[in-house]
């Protein structure tokens, strides 16, 4: 088993609804988001897939929040943005882009606090 991990981050504000502290106020993060594919075997060329391709689709997807309000980018005007609900949403979008498995998208808000979503 092969297993390929890329990181990707982003600066983005967000506020937790329903949440009985001062999480429910907007506040900024520099994010973290680790994602994990994996496969049994390489291709001709000797790899997984093209590391720089399944930077790319991650980067794709978190540029919408970078520099935003996360509160305000669908579907997260509708759904709290939640570390795990940014996690399940991350990996559904890299996870309809490329061949391979997807086992786990990582996201963290902080060094010391991290969400991991592998279904």
């Amino acid at each position: 088993m092969y297993k390929l991990k890329v990181v990707s981050k982003f600066s983005a504000a967000h506020r937790l609804i329903d949440y009985p502290g001062a999480c429910e106020r907007i506040h900024g993060h520099n994010w973290t988001v680790k994602v994990t594919v994996s496969a049994q075997d390489v291709d001709d060329s000797g790899m997984v897939m093209d590391l720089v391709q399944l930077k790319k689709h991650i980067d794709d997807c978190v540029a919408q929040f970078d520099h935003r309000v996360i509160n305000d980018v669908p579907p997260f005007d509708q759904l709290n943005p939640t570390s795990e609900n940014l996690a399940k949403y991350l990996y559904d979008y890299v996870a309809a882009r490329v061949d391979v498995h997807v086992r786990s998208v990582r996201v963290a808000e902080v060094e010391d606090y991290a969400v991991v979503y592998q279904p």
